[in-house]
C-alpha cells in the first residue's frame, strides 16, 4: 500500500471519490493506484503530486512504500 499517497490525500481533505474526480479518473482506478495494484502514467503521477503538494519521487519512489505489501511478486530489498 502506498501509505504516503493515502495520508497525503486525507491530509488535503479529499475522499477517494473527490480526489479521483479532481484527477478525472474513476474512483476504482485511483483506489488501485493507492493500494499499489496499478501504476499511474507519468502524466497522472505528476498531476497527483501537484494536487498533494508532493513530488513524484516522494509519492511513488519512496523505498518504504511497499513494506507492508502482501503481494508475493514484490520483494523488499534491505528491509
Amino acid at each position: 500500500m502506498r501509505a504516503i499517497l493515502k495520508n497525503a490525500r486525507i491530509d488535503k481533505g479529499y475522499s477517494v471519490s473527490q480526489f479521483a474526480e479532481l484527477l478525472e479518473i474513476s474512483a476504482s482506478f485511483y483506489y488501485k493506484i493507492e493500494k499499489g495494484v496499478r501504476n499511474p502514467t507519468i502524466e497522472l503521477a505528476k498531476k497527483i503530486a501537484i494536487h498533494l503538494d508532493k513530488t513524484v519521487d516522494e509519492i511513488f519512489f519512496n523505498p518504504q512504500l511497499d513494506k507492508s505489501s502482501s503481494r508475493p511478486d514484490i520483494k523488499v530489498v534491505g528491509g
